[in-house]
């Protein structure tokens, strides 16, 4: 039994060799997992916006196997004026058109702001899978004469 100096924990031995060459650590794998978690988590919050996005995204499309282009979120959201393009609120998030998980490339102009409520509703579908599952607005059809 070893004491782990982190978490001030008796726990055996072996759950204290660190690293390829097995080196004994004065830290239990389970304080070392999470020191790398939070080194990894403070090194990507230090990153400016668009470095941290291209990060992820380059990494996105590499896991799905499609083209990645390197692209300016700010650039992107500033050219559309923080709009979605799907119904018009503030942009927050940027939308494939054509999803990475169906062969849409990680480039420019397969990508548009979207609202929080629009991207998370049309998810991997494309437009006329998202455009299904449409029903009757409830803000048009409340008194505006909408015909349903």
């Amino acid at each position: 039994m070893k004491v782990c100096r982190l978490c001030g924990r008796g726990k055996p031995v072996d759950q204290f060799l660190a690293g390829k060459a097995k080196k004994p650590s004065s830290a239990c794998a389970t304080c070392r997992r999470k020191a790398q978690a939070k080194h990894v988590k403070n090194f990507y919050r230090r990153l400016p916006p668009d470095k941290r996005h291209e990060l992820t995204h380059r990494r996105r499309a590499e896991s799905y196997g499609v083209a990645h282009v390197p692209y300016s979120r700010t650039a992107i959201l500033e050219r559309w004026r923080f709009a979605c393009a799907y119904c018009g609120d503030h942009a927050t998030h940027l939308d494939h058109v054509h999803p990475l998980s169906k062969g849409g490339s990680d480039v420019e102009a397969n990508i548009v702001p979207a609202c929080q409520h629009c991207n998370l509703s049309k998810g991997a579908k494309t437009l006329a899978e998202w455009a299904l599952t449409f029903g009757p607005d409830e803000r048009l059809r409340a008194g505006t004469g909408y015909p349903y």
